[in-house]
């Protein structure tokens, strides 16, 4: 492949790096994860293919899908980079780890199969700062889909935008749209032990080491999910129980008023006066109950946490 510096979709320029020949840009594996993502993950799989960095593969890695998300995948990637795995045992860690070992690059990027790329230049955006070595991992802006709900838009785009709300936070990571060195990968490998939050987990570790986490706003991928009430507190439980892990050296305030009841709060303040902004009674009604549900989930998957992993 090669590329060449026209302007992209939004008007803008690419990147100096869209000028590497395929002898001097590094060579890049895109490791995919899916399960049942039929309605994007065509999509996501053309973006990936017009990409104009000029040195990279396409590997597969699904979880049993049954929506004929598999067969798409199919049609676009050869059969010798498809692998499936049991989503019975799915473990993410487990699962990156091996498509670290299974890829041959110098640099893996993670994309999720309901990630879908917003440029085609989007791939050469997202690995430029990893010529750097003091960086370890880089990460991508998310943006919402356009059938999203207000709040999980609000929080989308207070996530990532232009990176500056998450820059004040202990840490944020988003492995759905993310990448590192092969060199960096095979020292810190994924951790296996936690079921959620693994990719929190490793760039923690990653910045505990001395490595330098970049965010890349201009590496933008459509990302994002409606959850239920039900599903929120499923999701919220995980991420808990993975935190009892991950911050088990009291980088966190986990009473209750500091890890539950002040957080609350402070984002259904945050909610209505974005729902005020936006004219959003969506956003003003959910508010209360997403909080609430999201908070108490939190509390008792970090309790859990504290149980199974033996921290106080």
């Amino acid at each position: 492949m090669t590329a060449s510096p026209v302007p992209d979709q939004d008007g803008s320029r690419p990147s100096p790096a869209s000028t590497e020949s395929s002898d001097t840009a590094p060579r890049v594996a895109i490791a995919m994860r899916s399960r049942n993502d039929i309605g994007v993950i065509r999509g996501t799989l053309e973006m990936v293919m017009r990409q104009r960095y000029p040195n990279f593969a396409l590997w597969n890695f699904d979880s049993g899908s049954t929506d004929g998300t598999l067969e798409v995948i199919r049609e676009i990637n050869d059969a010798e980079r498809i692998f499936q795995n049991d989503p019975k045992q799915y473990n993410p860690g487990r699962v990156l780890n091996q498509a670290v070992r299974t890829v041959g690059a110098d640099v893996v990027v993670f994309l999720n199969s309901d990630a879908t790329p917003e440029s085609e230049h989007w791939l050469q955006r997202l690995v430029a700062p990893l010529a750097d070595p003091a960086v370890g991992a880089v990460y991508g802006r998310q943006t919402a889909r356009p059938d999203c709900r207000s709040l999980f838009k609000k929080d989308t785009e207070r996530a990532f935008g232009d990176g500056r709300e998450a820059a004040g936070w202990l840490h944020f990571f988003s492995m759905a749209n993310s990448a590192a060195r092969r060199d960096v990968l095979e020292q810190y490998p994924f951790e296996t032990r936690v079921q959620y939050s693994e990719d929190i987990e490793w760039s923690y570790r990653l910045r505990k080491a001395g490595l330098r986490i970049h965010y890349v706003a201009e590496a933008a991928a459509t990302h994002s999910h409606n959850y239920t009430l039900k599903e929120s507190y499923k999701r919220q439980f995980g991420e808990g129980k993975a935190e009892a892990w991950i911050f088990s050296d009291g980088e966190l305030g986990t009473g209750f008023l500091r890890y539950v009841a002040l957080p609350a709060g402070m984002e259904v303040l945050r909610d209505w006066r974005w729902a005020a902004g936006e004219g959003s009674l969506d956003a003003l009604l959910h508010s209360v109950p997403l909080r609430v549900t999201q908070k108490w989930g939190r509390w008792k998957g970090l309790q859990a946490g504290r149980r199974d992993y033996g921290h106080a």
